[in-house]
């Protein structure tokens, strides 16, 4: 192995070793975990992701209801049910439109900028979802008790913030800002949830 070539190897392989974890948990007034909740660290991408992730449309319902993704991401749409959908965003970070189809005809769309991209489906109102495009690759979901481990994070400052679909709170807000050395870092995030936006009956209707 050439000199150059070793020494690129042996850097890798430091900061792979210096490399941490922030851990942790989102919790609720009262202290209870918060599931669905996505964790991630608040900077710049040293490059697109290029990367494909999948939000399916099954029984009229997006899934998942929250798909968190790097800028650069790819997204495809199938459609598994058996009439067509009709799958668009109005969002700032994010405008497209995907006309009615079936299966996987609709071609895989581009997020391109960080933010919060609400997707709905022209012909059926109650479907619903969101895509939180996030500056980099840093991110994670909480479990059923509001765990989450974000691990690969090299020493230094960083800003790490939560969010959730029902968070009363915003992100900035919930900002923290934390020092990564050696060892793992343990945070906790506090925040508050809206009910539930109930799902409307669809009353029998179908739409070819």
């Amino acid at each position: 192995m050439k000199r150059a070539a070793l020494a690129a190897l042996l850097l890798a392989q430091s900061v792979a070793a210096s490399a941490s974890a922030i851990i942790g948990r989102v919790v609720d007034p009262e202290g209870r975990g918060v599931a669905d909740a996505v964790v991630f660290i608040e900077a710049p991408a040293a490059g697109a992701a290029k990367a494909r992730a999948v939000m399916d449309q099954i029984d009229k319902t997006f899934v998942p209801g929250v798909l968190p993704i790097a800028v650069g991401t790819q997204v495809d749409f199938p459609n598994r049910d058996q009439i067509r959908h009709h799958v668009y965003s109005f969002s700032r970070a994010k405008r497209f439109e995907l006309p009615l189809y079936k299966g996987e005809e609709a071609p895989p769309v581009l997020f391109d900028k960080p933010g919060v991209v609400k997707i709905g489906c022209n012909i059926h109102d109650w479907m619903s979802a969101i895509i939180l495009v996030l500056p980099n690759a840093h991110y994670a979901v909480t479990d059923a008790d509001g765990r989450f481990r974000l691990a690969g994070i090299e020493p230094g400052t960083h800003a790490v913030a939560a969010w959730h679909a029902q968070s009363r709170e915003k992100t900035g807000d919930l900002m923290q800002r934390v020092q990564v050395g050696a060892g793992d870092v343990e945070l906790e995030f506090k925040l508050s949830l809206a009910p539930a936006r109930a799902r409307p009956a669809t009353r029998g209707a179908r739409w070819e």
